[in-house]
């Protein structure tokens, strides 16, 4: 379950720089997966349960959600290169969202806006993230959708999420401009084009049912298709 290079020492080693604590003391590390198989294809997830003594002596068992890439090999690989996504997400756990969490709790929000990273390691392209699920926090039915409450909570969050960033790009220009200036649908990047073309033309199909819709947009979508991705 657990790669090899993911010893007692290694996560020992990363919990004590955490927890800035040279006495934490390992005893015991195992593993299940985190999601079940497909609802993730962007990465591995695993959940590690780990149990540990802390230099004053405490003993705590935590869970932790270890975030690796997918295999060279598998169908979707050469799309996540493409887009750099990997890399981004290991910058934006380890520089810009601790940098835009600290900007909201200077407004006075103190909402979580993130599982905090106990190790990102770039070498190996992993993360170990903190696991929310003793927080109770919980991944919502993608089927069942979100219900008015949780949809408010969601664009409120979203919210800040975007102050945030206005405010960390206002302070530091050059971060955000270094990794993220292109996305899914700059020029010459193809990898998504199939999936936005196709998503485009079921839209199309739906604008073309409604006698209303479709007198005044149909045309004009028909024309934007021909030109989507670029």
């Amino acid at each position: 379950m657990l790669p090899e290079w993911l010893t007692e020492e290694y996560i020992q080693k990363a919990l004590q720089r955490f927890h800035e604590d040279d006495q934490l003391r390992v005893q015991k590390v195992w593993a299940k997966p985190a999601t079940e198989k497909g609802e993730n294809f962007v990465g591995v997830m695993t959940r590690i349960y780990v149990d540990f003594v802390q230099g004053d002596g405490a003993e705590l068992k935590n869970s932790y959600i270890l975030k690796q890439a997918v295999s060279s090999d598998a169908p979707q690989a050469n799309i996540f290169a493409e887009y750099d996504v990997y890399n981004r997400e290991l910058e934006m756990y380890d520089i810009v969202l601790p940098k835009m969490a600290k900007i909201l709790q200077e407004a006075g929000f103190n909402e979580k806006l993130m599982a905090e990273a106990i190790v990102v390691d770039r070498e190996r392209t992993i993360m170990i993230l903190e696991d929310l699920a003793p927080l109770r926090y919980t991944n919502a039915d993608r089927v069942k959708q979100l219900d008015m409450v949780h949809t408010k909570l969601v664009l409120d969050m979203l919210a800040k999420f975007h102050a945030a960033a206005i405010v960390l790009n206002q302070r530091e220009p050059d971060l955000l401009s270094r990794n993220y200036s292109s996305h899914f649908f700059s020029r010459g990047k193809k990898g998504y084009g199939e999936v936005f073309v196709g998503l485009f033309r079921a839209f199309i199909r739906y604008v073309k049912t409604k006698p209303s819709l479709k007198n005044r947009y149909a045309d004009k979508l028909e024309h934007i298709l021909t030109n989507l991705m670029d």
